[in-house]
């Protein structure tokens, strides 16, 4: 179903050329899909798909009434210059801390405990035969 006019927009670039889409809610993130079901009447919410919009603009996907759906609106600017700042900042500390968890770790790789312990058993085995011989 293809919808225009106001009853929506998307998150990102603003357009109301938007298609609905009903999609198994199987295939939704749990966290996202109780949200949406949170958000929704009890009336509208049904048990097997969950409405997913798609922008025929720009190709962005998205479920209404979500945390993903309001950090979009708040990045483009729609929810106003303060919500922009506030999300702008968010984003850029997710994006430092998963560049911290990136960063390659300096010095000697990991080794498995085993190969010190067999590393051990040989060192004593060379001494052994050394010391008996």
């Amino acid at each position: 179903m293809t919808a225009t006019g106001p009853s929506g927009s998307c998150p990102r670039c603003g357009s109301t050329v938007l298609q609905s889409v009903q999609v198994r809610r199987s295939s939704v993130p749990k966290p996202l899909a109780a949200e949406y079901f949170a958000a929704m009447p009890a009336s509208a919410a049904s048990a097997d798909t969950i409405q997913q919009f798609t922008c025929l603009k720009c190709g962005t996907h998205w479920i209404p009434r979500t945390m993903p759906e309001r950090q979009l609106r708040a990045l483009s600017g729609q929810l106003g210059p303060e919500a922009m700042r506030a999300a702008q900042a968010q984003a850029q500390a997710q994006a430092q801390a998963e560049a911290a968890k990136a960063k390659p770790v300096r010095g000697l790789p990991k080794v498995p405990t085993r190969t010190y312990v067999i590393a051990v058993i040989m060192v004593l085995v060379i001494l052994v035969y050394l010391f008996t011989s």
